[in-house]
């Protein structure tokens, strides 16, 4: 996710800023996954779609008040069942690298690397069919990228649409 980036308008209110940006972050992730998948990169390697999914996540966190709760949880709850899924497989080939550090060489050993292999290979299978099937199914990039952009349609708490993503925060006196 190295785009080029627009610039922060410090001018502007964070939601703003969130509109602008966040489209285009989130775009260059599912193009970052869908460039992982198609080089059928290894389980190890998946750590990298892992570690560029907590980023997404915990950037998206930030600006959860620019957004209307329902909408946004949903997104995040889908980024979840994400980084769960690639933990799955992180937690196969991060045991491999423990025991081999600590576990002496045994056919004990062997059964337990070849194990954790096939786990870890079906782990990642699992993620590639939840990401096809699910996430980046046939609309869910634009379901992401028109939410963050503020044309989702949706409407908050005082019926205004877009939820709050439109407006600036509204400031108390003597905040």
């Amino acid at each position: 996710m190295s785009g080029s980036r627009t610039p922060w308008d410090e001018r502007k209110s964070a939601a703003v800023n969130a509109r602008r940006q966040l489209p285009r972050m989130m775009s260059e992730y599912f193009a970052e996954v869908r460039e992982a998948l198609a080089d059928k990169r290894s389980p190890a390697a998946l750590h990298q779609v892992r570690l560029a999914s907590k980023k997404v996540r915990y950037t998206l966190e930030l600006f959860r008040p620019c957004y209307g709760a329902a909408g946004f949880d949903a997104r995040l709850k889908a980024l979840k069942d994400v980084q769960t899924s690639l933990g799955d497989v992180n937690d196969a080939v991060a045991t491999w690298r423990l025991l081999a550090k600590v576990m002496p060489h045994s056919p004990r050993r062997q059964a337990l690397r070849e194990y954790l292999k096939k786990r870890a290979a079906e782990k990642a299978e699992e993620f590639r069919a939840h990401w096809t099937e699910k996430f980046d199914a046939a609309g869910q990039e634009r379901w992401w990228t028109d939410f963050l952009g503020g044309r989702h349609g949706e409407q908050d708490g005082n019926g205004v649409p877009g939820g709050r993503a439109g407006r600036r925060p509204s400031r108390k006196a003597g905040a």
